[in-house]
């Protein structure tokens, strides 16, 4: 059985059990932040199976309008047993059109057999060649428990975001190439004695690396 990071479906009682956790300090959103009609709307669309690990996030740095959220999503899925299910945390884009109408976009799904994914940092970065652009960096840290090692794992997600909200039309891509260096990592120790570090496991370390691949002109 999947376990659930929040135990009710209220984005009231999510969002202010965030402020507790230490992990999410460096999240750049809080409760107070977001606006009532998002979180009614994010609220609208949570259940039992798809519950909010808050916070939810301020995309208009890099698309005006538009909020970031995820959600523990222990739903069944065709193929899949209670034992074979993965950990699975889905990130979503929500926002509002220019006739009012809300759009909710899955735009990518962290699946993991080791431990529940969690929510390390969110933020905004340049990472490509255009002049003054910015990207969405989520990195997600999964507490990892094998037979043969333990510790956590890291995996950084660089996408760029084009369209427009207020014409409905709003696309997320994942950049591969920028994001290639940040995935896979492992804070771990090993039953031989042996330790891997992550080179990359906070915002700061990502920042740094970004800018030196992406310098900004």
């Amino acid at each position: 059985m999947i376990r659930k990071i929040v135990s009710t479906v209220s984005i009231a009682s999510a969002l202010a059990a965030s402020l507790s956790l230490s992990a999410l300090t460096t999240l750049s959103a809080h409760a107070a932040d977001v606006p009532v009609a998002v979180v009614q709307q994010v609220d609208s669309r949570l259940d039992s199976q798809h519950e909010l690990q808050p916070p939810i996030i301020d995309a208009s740095p890099v698309m005006p309008g538009a909020w970031v959220y995820f959600t523990d999503n222990t739903s069944k899925r065709p193929g899949q047993t209670d034992s074979t299910r993965p950990y699975t945390l889905d990130a979503h884009l929500i926002y509002q059109d220019a006739d009012h109408v809300w759009h909710d976009q899955l735009f990518d799904r962290y699946e993991e057999d080791g431990g529940i994914p969690q929510i390390a940092s969110v933020f905004f970065a340049h990472a490509d060649h255009t002049a003054h652009s910015r990207s969405l960096v989520v990195l997600v840290k999964t507490p990892q428990q094998h037979e043969d090692y333990g510790g956590d794992a890291y995996d950084g997600y660089v996408y760029k975001l084009t369209g427009t909200a207020a014409q409905g039309a709003v696309f997320v891509g994942l950049q591969s190439d920028a994001s290639a260096p940040f995935i896979g990592q492992c804070q771990c120790g090993f039953r031989d004695g042996r330790t891997q570090h992550a080179r990359y496991p906070n915002a700061t370390a990502i920042r740094n690396a970004l800018a030196e691949t992406f310098p900004e002109k």
